[in-house]
C-alpha cells in the first residue's frame, strides 16, 4: 500500500501586519491549547476581535493546526525502514512510560555522530527517534531527535542536564520544594510550576514556555523570565528578548512540524534532524516563506508536500543526499 498524498501547505502571506499577527495567533494558539483560564480566553477574544488581521492570522494557524491533526501515522517507511507509528504512542506522548517513537534502522546512524559525553547521558534519542519517559518525582520528560540528558535528582534539587538536542518537560508540585531546572552549557532554566520545551542549538540555548513561566539564569549574565506562550534563546553572557513562540517548540512531541510564515531554509534545516544523511536547501530558495503541517516520522512525505506545494523540487542524489533546489 502506498502513502496517502501528503497535506497541502498553506500559500503564505509577506504582508508585515499579517505576519506579526502571525506571531500572535501562534502564541495565542500555543496558550490555549496548553490549558487556559477564563481570565485567558477573555484576553484572547480581545485579542481575536481588535483588528481583522488578528481573526485572518487565527483562521491560518486553525487551519494548519487542523492539517496536522489530519496527518495518520505513515503506511510506508521506504527511505528509513521503521515501522509506522500507532496512533495511540502518537496521543500518549508526555503521558506514557517509555514510549519509542520513529525508531528504527536509523538508530545506529544517528548515534554515530554523538560524541563520548553524550552517549554516557542518562537518556539518549536516536537521530528520527523521540521518548516520553516519567521522572522520579511525578513529572514528565519527552526527547525529541538526537538528544542526550542526564537526570541528577537528590534532597536538595531537581535537576536536569541537557547535552544536546530538546526536550520537553511538564513538572509536577514537589513535596520537598525541591527546585526543578534544567542545566545547559550556557546556564540554567528555572522551573516556576510549568511547561517548558529546551533546546540545545550550538552555542546558545533556545527555550520555550507552554504553561506558567520559567527564569532564564545565564551563566554570566542578568537573569529574565518568560511567560506562557514566550520564547527566548540566551548565552553564557545573557539573554536575547522574548517573542511569541513558534508552533514548531511544542509540535514534535505529537509527530509533527507546523511552520507559520517559516524560511524554507530554516524548515529543511528541522526535517534534517531528523532523517539519516544529509539535506540540504538551496541557497536561491532558502528565504522562501513557507506554512503548512509536516509529518516528522516520514520526512519523505514532508519533502514531497514541499514540492506538491511551492516552486521547489526534491532532489535524491541517493537516500541519504537530499536537495530541496528551485524547481
Amino acid at each position: 500500500m502506498t502513502p496517502p498524498p501528503p497535506e497541502p501547505a498553506t500559500p503564505p502571506d509577506h504582508g508585515t501586519d499579517d505576519r506579526r499577527a502571525l506571531r500572535e495567533a501562534a502564541a495565542w494558539h500555543t496558550r490555549l491549547r496548553e490549558g487556559a483560564g477564563p481570565a485567558d480566553t477573555r484576553e484572547w477574544q480581545r485579542w481575536h476581535a481588535a483588528h481583522p488581521a488578528h481573526q485572518r492570522a487565527w483562521e491560518r494557524v486553525q487551519a494548519v493546526s487542523a492539517q496536522l491533526a489530519r496527518i495518520p501515522a505513515p503506511l510506508a517507511r521506504q527511505a528509513l525502514g521503521t515501522p509506522a507509528v500507532a496512533d495511540g504512542a502518537r496521543r500518549s506522548l508526555l503521558r506514557g512510560t517509555g514510549a519509542v517513537l520513529g525508531a528504527g534502522a536509523a538508530a545506529w546512524v544517528g548515534w554515530s555522530a554523538l560524541p563520548w559525553r553524550e552517549w554516557q547521558a542518562t537518556h539518549r534519542t536516536a537521530r528520527g527517534e523521540r521518548r516520553a519517559l516519567p521522572l522520579p518525582d511525578g513529572s514528565e520528560l519527552a526527547l525529541d531527535t538526537a538528544t542526550a540528558v542526564d537526570v541528577a535528582f537528590d534532597a536538595e534539587a531537581r535537576e536536569l542536564r541537557l547535552h544536546a538536542g530538546r526536550i520537553l518537560v511538564a513538572t509536577h508540585a514537589d513535596p520537598m520544594r525541591r527546585p526543578f531546572r534544567v542545566r545547559t552549557p550556557q546556564g540554567e532554566v528555572l522551573a516556576l510550576g510549568t511547561r517548558f520545551s529546551v533546546q540545545a542549538d550550538g552555542g546558545t540555548t533556545r527555550v520555550a514556555v507552554q504553561e506558567k513561566a520559567v527564569r532564564l539564569l545565564p551563566a554570566h549574565g542578568a537573569p529574565a523570565e518568560l511567560g506562557a506562550g514566550q520564547q527566548a534563546t540566551f548565552t553564557a553572557m545573557g539573554a536575547g528578548p522574548a517573542a511569541p513562540a513558534d508552533l514548531s517548540a511544542a509540535s514534535w512531541r505529537d509527530g509533527g512540524l507546523i511552520a507559520l510564515d517559516m524560511p524554507l531554509g530554516r524548515l529543511v534545516d528541522e526535517l534534517a534532524r531528523y532523517r539519516p544523511g544529509l539535506l540540504l536547501c538551496a541557497p536561491e530558495v532558502a528565504a522562501l516563506r513557507v506554512s503548512g503541517a509536516f509529518p516528522l516520522d516520514d520526512t519523505d512525505r514532508a519533502l514531497a508536500a514541499l514540492a506538491a506545494s511551492f516552486p521547489v523540487q526534491v532532489r535524491y542524489r541517493t537516500r541519504y543526499w537530499v536537495r530541496v533546489e528551485p524547481a
